[in-house]
């Protein structure tokens, strides 16, 4: 069997199991790879790509969900990044013997977790505007 066909048999089984769960194909497709949207618990998706889709009146909507996305993107991407600053402080601080290093150190991650709690709270500002 050809890689496509393979491709596109997974693709109707994958879709078939959304259906028997509960799920609703929509007229409309993924403008990405065309297949069939998907809306499962209020959610639409790309069952192929896994792309959430939102459907919008007009440009600035668009724009407005576009700009929420990507920083959305961008604050995970740096929590993520603090996380492992985190790590690297702690470990750096288990591995210090020296009392004055300890200091730095513990300002440093005093700093990193004041940035993530600040983080956390714009995301649940974010959450409840919704």
């Amino acid at each position: 069997m050809s890689k496509d066909k393979e491709n596109s048999s997974s693709d109707i089984k994958q879709m078939s199991t959304l259906l028997l769960s509960g799920a609703t194909m929509l007229a409309d497709s993924c403008p990405d790879c065309k297949v069939p949207l998907f809306k499962k618990s209020e959610k639409i998706f790309c069952p192929k790509c896994g792309r959430k889709a939102v459907y919008v009146s007009s440009d600035d909507e668009a724009k407005q969900i576009e700009h929420a996305h990507s920083f959305s993107e961008t604050r995970e991407m740096v929590q993520d990044i603090l996380t492992g600053k985190l790590n690297f402080m702690a470990q750096k601080l288990a591995d210090c013997e020296k009392i004055e290093e300890m200091k730095n150190i513990l300002q440093i991650i005093d700093m990193l977790i004041e940035i993530s709690i600040k983080i956390a709270s714009i995301q649940r500002n974010s959450w409840n505007k919704k």
